[in-house]
């Protein structure tokens, strides 16, 4: 199975992704590697992911079918007072996003979107679209919320306050990151850029106002995901930090998260259209991953890695298996894709003893797994996803043209990320 998905990453050929770890449990089963009772037990850990990628899903589509999505991204590029600021505006502005909202969603949103401002502005589509792949993986490592890798993480390892653990060891080397890679890629993009134009000013001029003017009442009515998506982030992450801060007893996550998503599909029109939006084949790759994972463990295969990868047991020194960790989640991302790998890491650590009094291991695993997907296109779904929507309009992104502005940029948010784990920042 696992070479099924390095010939597909590698290649571009063969099923797909979903598909391989739908026949991945379903060999698992039918071989006996994982009994019945195992799989029920496989699902039942499963459920929790699934229902939070689910209400994830369901706000990214209201957000989407709603407006806001394109409102906003309007308004940001509103904000570039020239085309060479365009590619800083973009990357800040999405990695900030990627931090509350998957971030399939949101490139699937760029792609034509920004390929609409680079037609009508005669500017060149490309260098926008690379600055919002990198954004959304830097962006995206901030939170649970950000990926599934993380959210896999959040769940399964065990530890009590996931969102606030998570905002803890990495909002200053992800912020800096964000700042930074902002810099790089304005920097590295501006000649392409080109000049000030007419067609730019008018652009700018007719950007809306990001909260505009008008009877909000009737607007929440009409878009009740403007209050109810934020309300929910903010209800988790305050219940989050403060439960922990207070030894209040833990709501789960994906309890908070599903509450506010079902609220907004019980009270928003075009429910239908909300439903569609969620990615059934993501949640059926979560499903059969489970399972895979499970007859892993059960197979023996996960002491073999257990001895292969050389991970240091938990001690004292929670940071002893930091470069263990960041170099061999970076490279294999770039062959299995990071979520395959996150799931078979986390058996992994929790084997070697890590757990919820170790965050900074899982967090690292988190962040290097995430961050990876600047190194190479192949590291990251959304990637995949976007060179993809950005062939289908005709701009073709080469893998050595992404690894040149990427590899920078990954090497600076890994090297920084590491370093404030490492001395506790």
């Amino acid at each position: 199975m696992l070479g099924a998905i390095v010939v597909r990453q590698l290649f571009g050929r063969g099923p797909p992704i979903w598909g391989i770890f739908v026949g991945g449990a379903v060999a698992t089963v039918v071989s006996g590697t994982l009994s019945l009772g195992g799989t029920y037990s496989a699902l039942t850990q499963a459920t929790p992911v699934l229902l939070f990628l689910f209400a994830l899903f369901l706000f990214a589509g209201a957000l989407e079918r709603q407006g806001v999505l394109d409102h906003a991204a309007r308004w940001l590029i509103g904000q570039a007072r020239s085309p060479a600021d365009l590619p800083f505006v973009i990357f800040v502005g999405f990695s900030i996003a990627a931090a509350f909202l998957v971030n399939d969603a949101l490139v699937l949103l760029a792609v034509p979107l920004l390929y609409g401002v680079a037609k009508r502005t005669k500017l060149d589509a490309k260098p926008m679209l690379l600055a919002v792949a990198f954004a959304v993986t830097i962006g995206s490592a901030l939170t649970p919320m950000g990926n599934p890798q993380n959210l896999l993480i959040s769940i399964s390892s065990g530890l009590q306050a996931p969102v606030g653990t998570f905002l803890r060891y990495l909002l200053l080397p992800i912020a800096a990151s964000i700042v930074l890679g902002a810099l790089f890629v304005r920097w590295a993009f501006a000649t392409r850029m080109g000049p000030l134009t007419p067609e730019y000013d008018r652009l700018r001029a007719e950007a809306p106002r990001l909260f505009p003017n008008g009877k909000w009442g009737i607007r929440i009515l009409r878009r009740p995901v403007i209050v109810l998506f934020p309300a929910t982030m903010i209800f988790l992450i305050a219940l989050d930090v403060g439960g922990a801060s207070f030894s209040l007893p833990p709501i789960p996550i994906w309890e908070i998260a599903l509450g506010g998503a079902l609220a907004t599909l019980f009270v928003s029109p075009g429910r239908l259209g909300m439903l569609r939006a969620v990615e059934v084949r993501i949640l059926v790759l979560f499903a059969g991953l489970f399972v895979v994972v499970g007859g892993a463990v059960a197979g023996g295969v996960i002491g073999s890695l257990e001895t292969v990868l050389r991970i240091p047991m938990a001690s004292g020194s929670s940071t002893a298996a930091l470069p263990s960790i960041f170099a061999t989640s970076v490279v294999a991302s770039q062959v299995v894709s990071n979520v395959p790998w996150v799931a078979l890491q986390i058996p992994v650590l929790t084997g070697l003893g890590y757990g919820g009094s170790t965050p900074i291991p899982w967090v690292a695993l988190g962040a290097a797994s995430t961050l990876a997907g600047n190194v190479t296109f192949l590291g990251a779904a959304s990637n995949l996803i976007l060179v993809d929507r950005a062939e289908r309009v005709g701009i073709r992104i080469r893998l050595a043209e992404f690894m040149r502005y990427g590899l920078p940029i990954a090497a600076l948010s890994l090297g920084l990320t590491l370093a404030a784990l490492w001395i506790g920042l």
